[in-house]
């Protein structure tokens, strides 16, 4: 039937075609018309436009729920995920852009493991209904749900081939590629690659400065600070990290505002300006306590401990690193990290307190967790420290097996590296 048949005589073809087009909405008298010359009862049309409002509330939601995916915003963005899914009714393609966007949500909030099983889900719905740009986007998240679960090794196996399928892909994903590079420095810097992570870090600001993105230069200087740190150069961490504060506090990122002063904190610390180190870590507390995630709340409380251990602050150095213990709520490189640097400064409190076996026995629990996280620079340090103690309690044995064990891990490379 045409569309001069099914509105005459009352209707024009015209009008028939804007109320299929959705440029008016009909009155109950025209469905009514329509329905009687299809042979089919009112509410034939009715139901039709239930769905497809319910379809374009439910778009909505997906949308407003994709821009809730920030640092502060992600539990929300999570939970509202989660309400959509547990309503059913989706298409496949909506179900994949929740998944992904609750594994997303997941990731910025430190909850890897949890992260990794949406993620999975997404990967897999985005190949049925192979939609490229989707696969790419729950691969990559896929891939930081790995590293924050402490598996940078296979993150990174993961992002190299994501990056070569991108410089493939038309047209080219350029801010994609620049995610994939930071998230491969951040790998580079866990596995005790300083050097390899600045190479990455200097590919992504060249990115950068083409899409003029705040949050992600403050990103690649708090990476390239991370590794001139690594690296001892303590004046060019210095001032990467202040280009990233100054980054982030244009961009009006708090969270942003709290990793770069912790870094200064550590910076400030090792340089012997212990006032200094107290103002940064003390400003980047106060916006832990209210932003989080939780884990960078312990990072903080932990970065006060080390401070404070320098500063022989003995009450705050111990106080400060149960705290750091006692704030993680959820298990992740983060947070691992975050726990072993706290019981560090344990273990060092119970070397002047001449508790050496209670010292070394934290200290190769930390061991343990550098090894699980593949941390060869931390794991090396540890070691060290353990073949000292080992040294003053006159167990020289046992000293040089820590001392040869560090070496194993954190032996350079040979200068033959395939790129």
């Amino acid at each position: 039937m045409s569309q001069a048949q099914l509105g005459a005589p009352y209707f024009t073809r015209a009008h028939v075609s804007a109320i299929e087009l959705g440029k008016i909405r009909p009155a109950m008298r025209s469905l009514e018309h329509m329905a009687k010359k299809l042979e089919r009862p009112a509410s034939y049309f009715l139901d039709d436009a239930v769905v497809e409002r319910a379809r374009q509330e439910r778009e909505l939601e997906i949308g407003s729920i994709a821009g809730l995916l920030t640092l502060t915003s992600a539990p929300e963005a999570l939970r509202r995920a989660e309400k959509l899914l547990d309503a059913g009714d989706l298409s496949v393609r909506e179900s994949c852009r929740l998944r992904l966007y609750a594994g997303s949500a997941l990731n910025l909030v430190h909850r890897g493991r949890e992260a990794i099983r949406a993620l999975t889900v997404a990967q897999r719905l985005a190949g049925e209904i192979a939609d490229e740009p989707l696969i790419r986007a729950a691969d990559y998240q896929l891939a930081v749900a790995t590293r924050i679960a402490g598996n940078p090794r296979g993150a990174r196996e993961m992002l190299e081939a994501l990056v070569r399928r991108i410089e493939h892909a038309k047209p080219a994903d350029q801010l994609l590629r620049l995610r994939v590079l930071i998230t491969l420095g951040g790998c580079a810097q866990d596995l005790g690659e300083p050097q390899a992570a600045t190479t990455y870090y200097e590919q992504a600001l060249e990115w950068s400065s083409e899409i003029g993105d705040l949050a992600r230069i403050a990103f690649i200087h708090q990476g390239l600070g991370n590794a001139d740190r690594a690296l001892g150069d303590y004046d060019a961490a210095a001032g990467h990290y202040q280009k990233a504060l100054a980054s982030a506090e244009l961009g009006k990122d708090l969270v942003g505002v709290l990793i770069m002063r912790n870094a200064l904190a550590v910076i400030a610390a090792d340089a012997g300006r212990i006032e200094a180190a107290y103002e940064h870590v003390a400003r980047a507390l106060e916006i832990a306590r209210v932003s989080g995630p939780a884990a960078y709340l312990a990072q903080c409380y932990a970065t006060r401990a080390e401070v404070a251990l320098k500063a022989k602050d003995s009450a705050l150095a111990r106080s400060s690193a149960e705290a750091a213990i006692g704030a993680v709520v959820e298990r992740g490189a983060d947070a691992d990290r975050a726990i072993a640097g706290a019981t560090l400064v344990l273990a060092e409190l119970d070397l002047r307190e001449g508790e050496p076996t209670r010292a070394e026995r934290r200290m190769r629990d930390v061991a343990a967790t550098y090894k699980t996280l593949d941390a060869k620079a931390e794991l090396g340090d540890v070691l060290m420290r353990l073949s000292r103690a080992a040294k003053k309690r006159g167990d020289l044995r046992a000293a040089e097996r820590y001392s040869t064990q560090a070496y194993g891990v954190s032996k350079p490379l040979s200068a033959n590296v395939e790129v």
